[in-house]
């Protein structure tokens, strides 16, 4: 390894010790049970959702659309006419189980703000058109 190797190797070192890249970002995270009923359409039976620190290097902002799949949007005080907190996120629909999403915050709310984190299946209809087939929201409060 050449000298310049070594100082890249040494920097790097010295930025993860200081703490710049281990502290991490707040992400909401969505775990979504789905079953289906006795017509096969899915239904949402519960949404569990938490706040974790994820690394720094990952990305959890918006995402291609899934079709068919399971939607996440973060909304912070929807009572009030809220804004999107969080990244639209999607993962593929597969059928009944556990779906997880996790989204990044565009901003960090007051302990005490509500968060609503409103889960969707959705697919295309046979004209191409955008069709939800459930739908269920979660609310929380930042800091519980």
């Amino acid at each position: 390894m050449g000298h310049t190797g070594a100082v890249v190797i040494l920097f790097v070192l010295l930025i993860a010790a200081s703490g710049c890249i281990s502290d991490g970002k707040t992400v909401i995270k969505a775990k979504v049970l789905v079953t289906e009923n006795d017509d096969g359409n899915p239904e949402i039976v519960s949404i569990d959702v938490s706040t974790e620190t994820a690394s720094v290097l990952r990305k959890y902002q918006d995402v291609p659309m899934n079709t068919p799949g399971v939607y996440m949007k973060c909304i912070h005080n929807p009572q009030a006419m809220g804004a999107f907190i969080g990244y639209w996120r999607s993962v593929s629909y597969t059928g009944p189980g556990e779906y997880e999403l996790m989204s990044e915050l565009k901003k960090v709310p007051d302990d005490g703000d509500r968060i609503d984190v409103i889960i969707t299946i959705e697919d295309m209809d046979e004209t191409g058109r955008q069709v939800k087939l459930a739908k269920a929201t979660k609310q929380f409060r930042w800091g519980d």
